[in-house]
């Protein structure tokens, strides 16, 4: 029997994700909920709230544009901030639509093409402090946890998933962190001794240069992600005062971090149903109706969705001068 392309695996894998998130939504609904009361509520949403939600989200990602933007000023670029903010949305866009939002690492392709960036360096200067912020997102999901039990009783078998989805998100920031910051005799040492990666080792060895040198700016990769997750509850309390959800700033403010981590599970595109059913479950425990927790829910995907798509235009093949 002849072989199918790996290519082609990759995208049946892609699509048997897509529909195991495609029927947990559907199972969901109609299994669980009134399909009537979740258009109503949609048809009923305020679309002040939700217009001025996504203006939070475009903040948000301004912020995290930001971020990029100062690290490669910082090893030598001088890419405008324009080109990464649409690099960026773009990386975004296809992160919204694959498992475990791995999509964003491709951001440096957007950069290289747009910005002239070289990609081992763009991915320097996304992936040590992407593993950085599942770190502050332990932290953040454990304030959370610590709230709901003080607050309501959390059954068994939530606490066991919401603690698995933490140990996942602490073992893969630490090993990006590892690879990223650790000394080059370590990583150098352990990246040889895999056959499939040794032919990669030039572009390893720049990467951890770059990567090194940015180490330094520990306290602005910090302090960008405290003030995005701030902007990301006000979007969450936006969208929740949208559909008259009576749930406090400071309560969206501690469940971002927590539900966001489901996003990350590989099992579906960007956690699709997943972090749905994590919502409804931790609303739920604030008083919130199941079908009320799912439709806010959908206006947060369908709100992330719709702002990222402004990354359509890092798709657009453009000639650009690139700046000096």
């Amino acid at each position: 029997m002849m072989a199918v392309p790996r290519s082609k695996n990759a995208y049946l894998y892609l699509a048997f994700q897509v529909l195991i998130g495609l029927l947990l939504m559907v199972y969901i609904v109609v299994c669980r909920l009134e399909v009537d009361e979740i258009l109503s509520l949609i048809a009923k949403t305020r679309i002040t709230y939700f217009a001025l939600a996504a203006l939070s989200y475009f903040t948000l990602d301004a912020v995290l544009s930001y971020r990029l933007f100062y690290l490669l000023q910082e090893i030598g670029y001088g890419v405008g901030y324009l080109r990464v903010l649409v690099s960026h949305l773009g990386g975004m866009l296809i992160g919204d639509v694959t498992p475990g939002r791995s999509g964003y690492f491709l951001t440096p392709v957007f950069l290289k093409r747009i910005g002239g960036v070289r990609a081992s360096d763009a991915m320097a200067c996304i992936f040590a402090p992407q593993g950085l912020e599942f770190l502050l997102k332990v932290g953040g999901a454990l304030a959370a946890i610590i709230y709901l039990i003080v607050k309501v009783k959390i059954t068994h078998l939530t606490s066991l998933t919401l603690w698995v989805a933490i140990s996942l998100l602490v073992l893969l920031g630490g090993l990006m962190l590892g690879v990223a910051w650790l000394d080059e005799s370590y990583t150098g040492r352990l990246f040889g001794r895999i056959p499939v990666l040794k032919r990669f080792n030039e572009q390893f060895l720049t990467f951890k240069g770059s990567s090194i040198r940015i180490r330094k700016n520990i306290k602005i990769i910090v302090a960008l992600y405290m003030v995005g997750w701030i902007i990301s509850g006000l979007q969450w309390y936006l969208i929740g005062r949208a559909i008259d959800l009576s749930v406090t700033y400071l309560e969206f403010f501690l469940l971002h971090p927590l539900l966001t981590t489901l996003m990350f599970l590989p099992a579906t595109p960007a956690g699709l149903g997943i972090m749905e059913s994590g919502t409804v479950i931790a609303l739920s425990l604030l008083g919130i109706s199941p079908t009320t927790g799912f439709t806010f829910a959908l206006l947060v995907r369908a709100n992330i969705l719709l702002t990222d798509a402004v990354g359509i235009t890092a798709f657009i093949h453009t000639p650009l001068d690139l700046e000096k």
